[in-house]
């Protein structure tokens, strides 16, 4: 338990993170979402925009800070 604590706590004391696994996409510090569509999604973080293209998105779980999206993600893009 203490290895899992410390990796959270190093990840979560970022300004933002991205994760990617099998049929998953998940954002941590996001300030505004721009577009939320099931084939394109734009995140508004801090000092950039995110862009995901792909297939099939919806959301699984949404808070202040993060999101989690399931989907077919084909290309991310960083937007200044």
């Amino acid at each position: 338990m203490h290895l899992y604590k410390t990796l959270k706590s190093f990840l979560y004391d970022q300004d933002y993170f991205v994760d990617l696994w099998k049929d998953c996409l998940h954002v941590y510090g996001i300030v505004d979402i721009d577009t939320l569509k099931e084939q394109k999604i734009v995140l508004t973080l801090e000092r950039f925009k995110l862009e995901i293209n792909g297939e099939n998105f919806r959301v699984l779980k949404l808070s202040k800070k993060e999101i989690l999206i399931q989907g077919e993600v084909s290309e991310m893009k960083v937007l200044r």
